[in-house]
């Protein structure tokens, strides 16, 4: 769940991967740039993104986040066979991320740039730092205490809970710092997106790096279950597991709801 408010804050477009489909966009673009032709090539162009988000969606929660749950719920499952989906899922998510990137550059090109700087006055309205670190700390620390509460359910032994909460606290320290690092680029990314000239080249280092601190955060959620599944006993490994699927699927792997 802490990597679905992530991605709400990246491009603050209601958990979009571009800002494209950020609903005040297609709003401002009606009210500040007068030309028809151009209007209507840029709707075009927001409505074939949106139709392309929509279908990777979909894609991921009817593939990525169904085989993630099966190998969660599965004791024989391997790391390879994790590591396996989630490269599918990024290389998915990268091929549309480059895709909304040159869709970016097309629409900034139809715009003027006196029209630009008021129609991204309007889109990108960037909440208070502090305030957004604040609300990731507290979503991840309610899923700390409720994977402590489920493996408390599921472990019995002293040193077995002992263990498995050190687990879960290495795994939610491992958030924080994803989170702060995350939301460091992001609004580092929106600084740069606010100029008109800026270039395809300086937002692909930058997407490149938010997707390794996504894969880390999901490298670090298969390690912290492998732990797990190894203290914890056969009979008592599905109750547990139901509870992981949520970090799993809930925007686990990035997108679907």
């Amino acid at each position: 769940m802490l990597i679905g408010l992530l991605v709400a804050y990246l491009f603050l477009g209601g958990g979009h991967e571009t800002f494209l489909l950020n609903p005040n966009l297609a709003k401002n673009v009606s009210t500040y740039v007068k030309d028809k032709s151009r209007r209507d090539k840029i709707d075009k162009i927001i409505k074939a993104v949106a139709k392309d988000q929509e279908n990777f969606q979909k894609e991921t929660k009817k593939g990525t986040d169904k085989k993630l749950v099966d190998l969660n719920m599965n004791r024989a499952s391997t790391r390879e066979q994790f590591a396996e989906v989630y490269n599918s899922f990024y290389a998915g998510l990268i091929s549309l991320q480059n895709n909304f990137l040159d869709s970016e550059i097309v629409i900034r090109s139809l715009i003027k740039p006196g029209e630009w700087d008021s129609i991204i006055n309007k889109v990108l309205v960037t909440p208070e730092k502090g305030k957004a670190k604040k609300q990731l700390a507290s979503e991840n620390k309610k899923m700390q205490d409720r994977l402590i509460r489920a493996c408390d359910r599921s472990i019995s032994d002293p040193t077995g809970k002992a263990e498995a909460k050190k687990y879960v606290n290495e795994y939610t320290m491992k958030g924080d710092t994803v989170s702060a690092a995350f939301l460091d680029l992001n609004y580092k990314y929106l600084k740069t997106l606010r100029s008109y000239t800026a270039k395809r080249s300086d937002f692909e280092q930058p997407r490149a790096n938010m997707i390794t601190l996504r894969r880390n955060y999901t490298e670090s959620l298969v390690t912290m279950r492998f732990k797990l599944i190894a203290i914890t006993p056969t009979d008592k490994w599905e109750g547990l597991a139901k509870e992981l699927n949520n970090s799993f699927t809930y925007m686990g792997a990035g997108l679907s709801k």
